[in-house]
């Protein structure tokens, strides 16, 4: 499945509570015109067929539980947070290779 982007919060919640593995990496506008850790996105998108891949690239919509702690990416199995990761690309493929 390729990486999407999400705008808004009704498909934010419908991906988390889809029952598929899903990432989500919660980006705003102000930090950038697009995150410098898409590639590892793509690229992880190709390898995972079985997993949904999503940028949310809005300030309003941000994890629940971390308002503050943005960008952050976050691993949702069945509905529910399971692992998180900083802005670093070391996190990022290490929350990966931990989850799938």
């Amino acid at each position: 499945m390729a990486v999407q982007t999400l705008q808004d919060p009704g498909e934010v919640f419908q991906a988390i509570e889809s029952g598929k593995p899903t990432v989500i990496h919660y980006w705003a506008p102000w930090m950038g015109p697009e995150s410098p850790l898409a590639p590892i996105f793509y690229s992880q998108a190709e390898d995972h067929d079985a997993l949904s891949i999503y940028i949310v690239d809005s300030g309003f919509i941000h994890p629940e539980h971390s308002p503050d702690e943005m960008p952050l990416t976050v691993f949702y199995r069945d509905g529910k947070e399971v692992d998180t990761a900083a802005f670093d690309p070391g996190e990022i493929e290490e929350l990966f290779q931990r989850n799938t």
